[in-house]
């Protein structure tokens, strides 16, 4: 009976911690953000089967995807403040950018995020402006 009891216990114990790991925050950096919605539009992937994302990297930089070009920029965190800087990209053109110009004027509009689980929220003032879930 005490080896049944311990098993048991184990096996609760295993599972708990399981739980508890996967509704952990994932960290902003070196986490592949795929853009899910721009301004309250859902966003798919683009007619070649890409997804937009963005990747934020421990010496402040950030790159990505909008959908038909690449970008890079720096960011700050700063008193819970999230400020988006020096923001570039190429400048190829595609037929079918998959609302790749709002996306990038959204970074630029960004100035606070919140991470809940496996979802990254870029926020202006008053709302959410952009969302990105990692997979």
């Amino acid at each position: 009976m005490k080896n049944l009891t311990l098993l048991f216990s184990l096996f609760f114990c295993f599972n708990v911690v399981s739980f508890a790991q996967d509704k952990e925050n994932l960290p902003l950096v070196d986490t592949q953000w795929t853009l899910t919605n721009v301004n309250d539009k859902v966003i798919n992937k683009n007619e070649e089967g890409l997804e937009s994302f963005i990747v934020f990297a421990a010496d402040n930089s950030f790159k990505g995807f909008a959908g038909c070009n690449k970008f890079q920029g720096n960011y700050k965190i700063e008193n819970g403040k999230l400020s988006l800087e020096k923001i570039g990209s190429t400048k190829m053109e595609c037929e079918n950018s998959n609302n790749e110009d709002e996306f990038l004027k959204t970074l630029h509009k960004a100035i606070q995020f919140k991470i809940v689980q496996h979802q990254l929220m870029l926020k202006d003032k008053n709302k959410t402006i952009a969302v990105f879930e990692s997979k």
